[in-house]
C-alpha cells in the first residue's frame, strides 16, 4: 500500500483504517508525486511494493496529474499491472471524476475523506 499525499491528518486517518482492516499490511506513505516515483523505483523488486496506490490530486512538488504523466512513461505495463491507482480527490466533481477515470492508469476514484467503509468497498472491488 503506498498512500501519496501531501495532508499528514489524512494519510493519518487512511493509515489508521487500512491498519483496521489488516495490521499487518504494509503502509508506506509519500507526500508528493516525485516522492512516490522514486519510492516505485526503488521498491519495484521488494516486498513493499504496493498493489494498491492512493494517490491525491493536488500536492506540491509533483501533483497527481504529474505523476500519473511519469508513471506511464517510466513504467512498463508488466510493472503497472500489479498496481491499483485510485485517485483521491477533495473535489468531487463530475469532470474530475471523468478525467481521471479516462486515464489509462487509474482504476478508480475516491473523495476525501476515506472512511474503513470506502477503504472495505475499494479492497473487495478491486481485489476480491
Amino acid at each position: 500500500m503506498l498512500l501519496v499525499d501531501d495532508d499528514e491528518t489524512t494519510n493519518f486517518l487512511n493509515r489508521f483504517f487500512l491498519k483496521q482492516l489488516d495490521d499487518d499490511l504494509p503502509v508506506n506513505i509519500v507526500s508528493n508525486g516525485k516522492e512516490a516515483i522514486e519510492f516505485l523505483e526503488h521498491e519495484s523488486n521488494t516486498e513493499e511494493m504496493p498493489c494498491l496506490l492512493i494517490l491525491d490530486t493536488n500536492m506540491p512538488i509533483m501533483n497527481g496529474w504529474e505523476f500519473l504523466d511519469t508513471y506511464t512513461q517510466q513504467f512498463n505495463p508488466e510493472f503497472k499491472k500489479n498496481i491499483v491507482v485510485v485517485m483521491l480527490t477533495a473535489l468531487d466533481t463530475q469532470e474530475t471524476t471523468e478525467m481521471a477515470m479516462a486515464h489509462p492508469s487509474v482504476s478508480d476514484t475516491a473523495q476525501k475523506p476515506l472512511s474503513d467503509l470506502k477503504f472495505k468497498e475499494l479492497i473487495k472491488k478491486h481485489f476480491s
